[in-house]
Order: C-alpha cells, then sequence, then structure tokens
C-alpha cells in the first residue's frame, strides 16, 4: 500500500464538466486522478474546506453511528482494476479491521475527517502517471497568488475564516 494525499479536487481541465479528484503518493512522484459523481465530489469539497459551507450531515450521522457502536475509521483505500479505482472504508470494531466497500470519494472524505490515511494499492497505482513537474509548480504558483493574510490567521477560537 501506498500512502497518498489529496491534491486537488476540479472539474476535468479539457472541457469535461465532470469533477475530478487528483491524489498524489508521498514521494510526490505519482499521480492517481478519476472522476467522481457530482453529489461525491461536493462532499469531499466540503470536507476540504472548498466550499463556503463545510457542513456534511450525513456525514456528521455516519460518524455518531460509528462511535455509538464503538467503531473507528482507520483509513480508505482506494483500490483498482483493469475497469477503475474503487474504494474501501477500513474501519476497526472490537478490535478487527472490517473493510467496507464504498464510493470513493465518501472514503477519501471520511478518512479525511478522522485524520485517517488514504493509501492506495498496487493495481490502483497502475492506473497513475509520473508528476508533472511543470503542471505542480504552475499549481503552486497559483495557489500562492491566492494566500491573504487571512489565510494565515489563527481561527482556533471558533471564528470563521
Amino acid at each position: 500500500m501506498t500512502v497518498m494525499r489529496v491534491v486537488d479536487i476540479r472539474t476535468c481541465p479539457h472541457g469535461e464538466q465532470q469533477p475530478m479528484v487528483l491524489l498524489e503518493d508521498h514521494a510526490c512522484a505519482r499521480w492517481l486522478s478519476f472522476y467522481l459523481p457530482l453529489n461525491e465530489a461536493n462532499r469531499l469539497a466540503r470536507v476540504l474546506h472548498r466550499t463556503s459551507c463545510s457542513v456534511v450531515p450525513v456525514f456528521d450521522l455516519m460518524e455518531k453511528v460509528l462511535k455509538a457502536a464503538g467503531m473507528d475509521v482507520l483509513r480508505a483505500e482506494i483500490g483498482g482494476d483493469e475497469r477503475g479505482v474503487s474504494a474501501s472504508l477500513v474501519i476497526r470494531y472490537e478490535g478487527m479491521e472490517v473493510v467496507l466497500p464504498c464510493h470513493p470519494g465518501d472514503a477519501l472524505a471520511l478518512a479525511l475527517r478522522a485524520d485517517g490515511p488514504i493509501v492506495a494499492t498496487d493495481e490502483a497505482l497502475a492506473h497513475a502517471c509520473p508528476v508533472d513537474q511543470v503542471v505542480r509548480a504552475r499549481a503552486l504558483h497559483h495557489w500562492l497568488d491566492g494566500l491573504t493574510p487571512a489565510d494565515f490567521a489563527d481561527h482556533s477560537d471558533g471564528t470563521p475564516a
């Protein structure tokens, strides 16, 4: 398993309107991207604070149910086959790991909310490509250009960002 992180979520830059998520391995050497249904992308974008509202009631409910049942989210696992990627949410229940098939966007979001890792199997990484350093540098400059002093404000007291 390879540890991954969410780099971006956006619509496809090639004219498609379908949302896609971009994951990157820990070594910053490979990218894995895949399309998400709009509803999954919306929930993931909220968890990533890419929208004005970060509330996701269904995830709040899911976390309460897991807690009441004595379960903890351990990680999201991105798998794959010849058709593309799939995902599972791995939870701990009574000391055992339980693997639950899950929509990829929701597995990512729930793992992020639980501060759990996102890992990809070798089968999923068969769909990955090498990181394009030019695109990576352009994205970094775009991100830096968008920063404001408010982005560095301390919101630990609960004041909105």
